[in-house]
């Protein structure tokens, strides 16, 4: 029986961030039963991607198609990088390949495409919607008409309508994507939630800190310094409360002053530049988790958090929401809630018993072997998903 030939559409799979996390999963979960080809505009490092992500991707496992150097001289033109043009560069590219060769399976690994006929999509979130999210913009955004004008340029290099993008099954990362994917397109969604890899260590409750971990990208828009705000509030009971912040660079000057808290802070550690080994180490050896972004996506971190066994506090917005259940006394909304729900949970030992274990019992909800076991399922059964939904 012939195998079905799949054509993955990703930008480029890098070894770091979650959208390439998803694009390496998605290769791993599909290369073993269908012939898997990549259209990508660079190549891929299979032993970095592996390093970083817990997958065991092998070159000749998989074809790498990488776009022609008219490609590269086009998103060059920009004066800065636009990831949107990089996906309408990879979605024209993945078009062209499709043209050739008509895959019986196309997929899309970041976020809406347009095929020209109906594929999968994976959304992490809708670049059609409106407004974006605050950390998306950047000084060159408010430049008024900027954005509508690199907008349609972008959707005349890759041949693209909302029409298009609306014949796709649409894989959403969260309930809340999946929100947005209906707001914007009007059309239903499979929520698929992104890989989690890696087995956490199962350290007993009485040997972890009696601390909070959190775990994300130096930026603004995670808000670390509400995550500092609500230890300091939590320590003002009379409780001795640490925070450990594990992070890799992006802004700077963001880094600094977040540093310039730790130093005043003995209870607050930051980690950088920490693999993946010593990460799930790390957060395993902490009874709690704290997420302070708003309007996160899925939330990677969290989901983290809580499959090595620690109770995640996270603001009640976006898909964070969704990794803890929805459970009331893990959501807050200000540093005064968050700090009284920490305390709360500090102060009784059964109810801390009780998030540890519902912490415990959701863990496979989030697993890379479920990631993959579901999209293989999606794969392999296409044309009866896409005529059901």
């Amino acid at each position: 029986m012939l195998r079905k030939r799949v054509l993955i559409a990703h930008p480029y799979v890098h070894p770091s961030g979650g959208g390439n996390a998803v694009a390496a999963w998605a290769i791993e979960a599909l290369c073993k039963e269908f012939d898997v080809t990549l259209a990508t505009l660079g190549p891929v490092d299979c032993s970095a991607v592996n390093r970083s992500f817990g997958t065991s991707l092998r070159a000749g496992e998989f074809a790498v198609e990488v776009a022609p150097r008219s490609y590269q001289i086009a998103l060059r033109a920009l004066p800065t990088p636009g990831a949107l043009l990089q996906v309408c560069c990879t979605m024209r590219w993945a078009q062209e390949l499709d043209s050739r060769a008509h895959f019986d399976v196309l997929l899309g690994t970041q976020n809406e495409l347009d095929f020209g006929r109906p594929g999968l999509q994976y959304v992490h979130y809708p670049w059609v919607f409106l407004p974006r999210p605050k950390g998306e913009y950047r000084w060159y955004h408010r430049i008024p008409g900027l954005l509508t004008a690199y907008r349609g340029i972008c959707q005349s290099v890759a041949h693209i309508s909302n029409e298009g993008m609306r014949r796709n099954l649409s894989l959403a990362n969260s309930g809340f994507v999946a929100d947005r994917i209906r707001q914007v397109h009007g059309t239903g969604s499979v929520i698929l939630h992104p890989p989690v890899p890696g087995e956490f260590p199962n350290i007993p409750w009485e040997s972890r800190r009696t601390a909070a971990v959190a775990v994300g990208r130096m930026h603004g828009v995670k808000r670390w310094e509400m995550a500092v705000a609500i230890v300091d509030q939590v320590r003002r009971r009379g409780v001795d409360f640490g925070l450990t912040l594990i992070s890799h660079a992006d802004d700077p000057g963001y880094g600094k002053r977040i540093a310039a808290l730790a130093e005043s802070r003995p209870w607050f550690r930051i980690l950088s530049n920490v693999t993946r080994a010593q990460l799930v180490e790390e957060i395993a050896h902490h009874r709690y988790g704290i997420h302070t972004m708003e309007d996160e996506h899925f939330g990677i971190a969290v989901a983290e958090i809580l499959r090595a066994g620690a109770i995640p506090f996270v603001h009640n917005s976006g898909g964070p929401v969704e990794i803890v259940g929805g459970r009331p006394e893990l959501c807050f909304n200000s540093v005064r809630e968050a700090a009284g729900k920490i305390a709360a949970v500090l102060a009784s030992p059964p109810l801390q018993q009780e998030l540890h274990q519902f912490a415990q019992n959701r863990r496979d909800c989030f697993s890379a072997e479920n990631f993959c076991r579901g999209l293989r399922n999606l794969v392999g059964n296409f044309e009866e998903y896409r005529l059901a939904s």
